[in-house]
């Protein structure tokens, strides 16, 4: 069967018209042919943007049988697909692309007595892991994307990771896999083939057939390192029919030769893998080095000391690392060379049966190896060791963010070659690079011989490209002269698939077509690029190989390129897909929809930006981008998180913007919002008529229907505010020479929660400070910029700044305390980018004079006139951060010890569901909840008897809408323990 040409865009729309309009009501699952889903899945983690027919989410497996049969009938191609976290291309394809991710993610089963599981294609790494915890096991291969990576993923491209040392490649874990062939049938792939229908037994005879005659030429030209993905393992096999009982196959396993296949012999619906048993303690040797090639000279004698990894990272990784703040504290714990940071770092891991074993084997390295002690860490603590395995883990984020024309581009990164060869292998590629007028960033599974090379180059410069090709030719002369592999663990996919021919020879390459012709007759599964030697430089992404963009008329400041170079910045890592740990992102937690995603988001605001859907002019108003954003909070997650920064929050408000600037308008509930500030200064100068009016039996729902609110929440009522509050207070007696402190009236604390701000003037007068609250400057613009009404938002924080601004001047604080996290976040990052008529040195005085509370008192700890002075409290304290203050979650725990609470426990919570206005809105309120059951099941069980702390007022709501729970400031807990409720009182100007 011809495969159908699918290159032009009227065929791929009859086609995706075909899909959704015979495929969508046959299964149970969902069918998305819109031109936003499909530009979401025609990008990875890889070179390459392909986009495909349609989208399909099966839900079991007849779901995939029908869609098998549909594409079948109409000649379609197929593509199954994970995390898309390929690096090679192998996850985009002009196809039907079968997302096992979102539905089909179940542990079917673990028998701990047997040390297996049965699993589904779409089940995460860490979820698995964190399953299998409780019986003590674990699933060897631990991929460095393990938060977000699939099971199915793994298996379908033999994945290994830092441990393959100990555990090998995801292949030798693989028991039996269920698939489904482009034929339609159903297959169960085990050792001997189980019982073996006519079709499994068919399949082992061919491939039996194949092999054979093709023993010796296997042998010399399959390479015996440990790590190898490159083609078909043919190698493997071999061994296997040698192995069998004469005149029998019943040592062949095809299940391992789908492993590492890359979804182009079958789909695979469930497998049977098998575990190990977890370490008892594990223990970190870190070892710095002054360049690459001094770390590489000494893995082979590391190695002999038998860590169970030994990873290497360079000083793109770690420098790259140390300016992102959430990770700059983990780099500070890498040894010193010289007094510096390494240029290059070796992370060796030692485990044993305890703590004690595991620190004597790697004290035994540390005495047995001829380093520098000062060069050397090593890390018991499981907590510090994680800390460090994270700068390692988000490495391929970090690198792909290299800035400037030339980046560090994959396709060269997967040679894996002996040990005993591996510093003489790092030294020439070096030169090589060196040659042809660039370098690279180096990272490796150094334990196995295995060395990623990202060579920097510009794909939009035409001699960059062919020093890019042609240093793909002497790579592989270089792996060929070393005894390696080219795929040591990336596979194969698009961009090196015109190298495994002149790798493996002709022969061999026949016998891959031939094994693939067995399983997939029609060519239907992720078929190959076309033409007998692709060009691996053929469709490349738009960001990989175009100039960028200019900046046009934007509402915020950007970096060189605007909104549309911040877009293309996403390289599809897919971090922000992870399920656990962090912030981001909160709708995906909930939804595990592409579409919710940083990634997807970034994906459909690039295609809006390039006109891709406007004859080539930026669409600003788009329903679909606008539907895709629609679920983002705002909760800056990516913009810390994501190794490459890409801050979707501020895209979302940019694009929102410039629609708004062509005339349409937002809606009432967002305008209410952006004006929270001024009703609710209005409301509380009319206190308590508010109170009285939502009072009247009626009134609040009509409200609530009237601005599309949720009719279970309470509406925000002002009360009196913080000003009048004060204003009769007895004042505290304070030195005239007294350090004084600003209180910035935020509009939450001024009108609706004013206790809070009391507490904040308790508590600093308690500890020595003569605290200022101004009246209230107006809204920090928060609000509005969530909402896109960057207008809005421009006129008030030039107002409110400006008035800030003389409230210092005519004060001189030490500081600008801000209680509500969000407003601060806002005077850090917005104020700073927003583009405004105000003074660029009042931004930056304003934004360095503004902190937290809890940053207050830990950075000033020296000096506190009156410290707390002998309380302590066991009672235990879990705290809930705000999204927007998550890289400074330390310093909330910090600053409640300091106060003398001796349990604190700072949850690694994710966003709690409010997100401002967004819990509020109708539409939004059962999303709302279940991220907040998402982001607060770590503590669920543990909430009752304990004291929940958390600085944002709308957590604080949103915990006690979900759990009933009263929730305080973290001033509050500090004016309780100071002791100085009864007294304190403020010095308003």
């Amino acid at each position: 069967m011809r495969l159908p040409v699918l290159d032009s865009p009227e065929r791929m729309a009859s086609e995706a018209a075909a899909v959704s309009r015979d495929l969508a009501t046959r299964i149970q699952g969902d069918v998305r042919t819109g031109r936003l889903d499909r530009g979401m899945f025609a990008v990875d983690a890889s070179l390459y943007e392909v986009e495909p027919v349609a989208v399909v989410s099966p839900r079991d497996v007849r779901d995939v049988h029908v869609v098998v049969d549909f594409c079948r009938s109409r000649g379609l191609p197929i593509l199954g697909r994970g995390a898309g976290t390929s690096l090679a291309g192998q996850t985009v394809n002009t196809a039907v692309v079968i997302d096992f991710s979102r539905y089909m993610n179940a542990i079917v089963s673990i028998d701990p007595d047997s040390m297996t599981a049965r699993v589904q294609p779409g089940l995460v790494l860490d979820a698995f892991n964190a399953a299998l915890g409780r019986n003590g096991l674990i699933f060897g291969p631990d991929v460095s994307t393990s938060t977000h990576a699939t099971l199915g993923g793994m298996i379908m491209n033999a994945s290994a990771g830092a441990y393959s040392l100990v555990h090998g490649m995801t292949d030798e874990h693989v028991i039996s896999i269920d698939a489904v062939l482009s034929t339609g049938r159903s297959v169960h792939l085990e050792e001997g083939g189980g019982t073996p229908d006519g079709v499994v037994a068919s399949l082992m005879s061919g491939v039996a057939d194949i092999v054979r005659p093709l023993a010796g030429e296997i042998r010399e030209r399959f390479p015996t390192v440990r790590r190898n993905t490159g083609g078909y393992r043919l190698d493997d096999m071999l061994d296997q029919v040698e192995a069998s009982t004469p005149g029998s196959l019943d040592r062949l396993n095809l299940a391992r030769l789908l492993a590492g296949s890359e979804g182009t012999l079958g789909l695979l619906t469930e497998a049977t893998v098998r575990l190990v048993r977890a370490p008892g303690a594990r223990c970190l040797l870190v070892a710095g080095f002054d360049s690459v090639v001094s770390a590489c000279a000494r893995v082979a004698e590391l190695v002999g000391h038998g860590p169970a990894a030994v990873e290497l990272m360079d000083e793109t990784i770690i420098n790259g690392a140390a300016a992102q703040p959430v990770y700059a504290a983990d780099v500070a714990m890498l040894p010193r060379v010289g007094g510096a940071t390494p240029r290059a770092a070796l992370m060796i891991e030692f485990q044993g049966a305890d703590a004690a074993e595991a620190r004597a084997r790697a004290e035994a390295c540390r005495a047995g190896v001829e380093l520098d002690p000062g060069s050397l860490v090593l890390l018991e603590d499981p907590e510090d060791q994680a800390r460090v395995w994270s700068i390692r883990k988000v490495g391929l984020g970090i690198i792909s963010k290299s800035g400037g024309r030339r980046k560090a581009l994959p396709g060269l990164e997967d040679c894996a070659v002996p040990l005993e060869r591996f510093a003489e292998f790092e030294e020439a590629f070096a030169q090589r690079m060196a040659a042809r007028g660039t370098d690279g960033v180096f990272y490796a599974h150094a334990s196995v011989g295995l060395l990623h090379v990202r060579p920097r180059f510009d794909l939009a410069d035409l001699d960059d490209r062919s020093n890019f090709l042609g240093l793909m030719d002497e790579m592989l002369d270089l792996v060929i002269d070393h005894g390696g592999s080219i795929s040591g663990e990336h596979g194969d996919g698009r961009i090196r698939s015109r190298l495994v021919r002149r790798f493996h020879g002709p022969d061999i390459w026949e016998a891959f077509a031939r094994i693939r012709g067995l399983f997939d007759p029609a060519g239907l599964l992720n078929p190959p690029p076309p033409g007998d030697d692709p060009d691996p430089l053929d469709n490349l992404r738009s960001d990989a190989s175009t100039a960028e963009e200019p900046a046009g008329d934007t509402f915020f400041h950007w970096d060189e390129g605007g909104p549309l170079s911040a877009s293309r910045a996403c390289n599809g890592n897919g971090l922000c897909r992870r399920e656990q740990g962090g912030a981001m992102c909160p709708s995906y937690r909930a939804l595990h929809d592409e579409r919710h995603v940083p990634r997807g988001r970034a994906a459909a605001l690039k295609l809006a930006m390039e006109g891709r859907f406007n004859d080539g002019r930026p669409d600003w108003n788009d329903p679909e981008v606008e539907a895709v954003l629609s679920l983002c909070l705002s909760c800056k997650g990516c913009r810390v998180e994501c190794p490459s920064n890409v801050d979707i929050g501020k895209l979302k408000a940019e694009y929102l913007a410039q629609g708004y600037a062509s005339g349409r308008s937002p809606g009432l509930a967002a305008r209410a919002m952006a004006s929270i500030g001024t009703l609710g200064r209005l409301g509380s100068a009319l206190h308590p008529l508010p109170s009285w009016a939502l009072a009247v039996p009626g009134v609040a729902s009509v409200l609530k229907r009237f601005a599309g609110l949720a009719p279970s929440r309470d509406l925000p009522v002002p009360v009196r505010g913080l000003r009048r509050r004060l204003k009769n207070r007895k004042r505290v007696a304070l030195p005239d020479d007294a350090p004084k402190v600003l209180l910035y009236p935020d509009c939450f604390t001024s009108s609706f929660e004013p206790g809070i701000g009391v507490a904040a003037v308790d508590a600093l007068q308690a500890l020595g400070y003569r605290v200022v609250v101004p009246a209230p400057l107006g809204c920090c613009g928060r609000p509005a910029i969530s909402t896109g009404q960057l207008r809005t938002a421009r006129s008030q924080v030039e107002q409110t700044a400006t008035a800030l601004g003389r409230a210092v001047d005519d004060h001189d604080p030490l500081a600008v305390i801000v209680l509500e996290p969000s407003c601060l976040s806002a005077m850090h990052d917005e104020w700073r980018e927003l583009k405004t008529g105000l003074d660029r040195q009042l931004v930056e005085r304003l934004a360095g004079l503004a902190c937290s509370f809890e940053r207050f008192l830990v950075d000033r700890r020296a000096d506190h006139p009156n410290p707390p002075g002998g309380f302590e409290s066991d009672t235990l304290h879990i705290v809930h951060p705000h999204c927007h203050a998550k890289v400074d979650r330390s310093i909330l725990g910090e600053g409640l010890e300091l106060l003398g609470l001796r349990r604190v426990d700072v949850l690694d919570s994710g966003c709690c569901g409010m997100a401002g206005g967004f819990g509020y809105l109708a539409e939004n309120e059962s999303l709302s909840r279940r991220i907040a059951g998402d982001s607060l099941a770590v503590a669920a069980d543990r909430i009752r008897g304990a004291v929940l702390v958390a600085p944002g007022t709308s957590c604080r709501h949103q915990i006690t809408d979900v759990y009933g729970q009263t929730v305080r400031h973290p001033v509050e807990i500090a004016a309780a323990i100071l002791g100085s409720n009864s007294v304190s009182s403020s010095n308003p100007c």
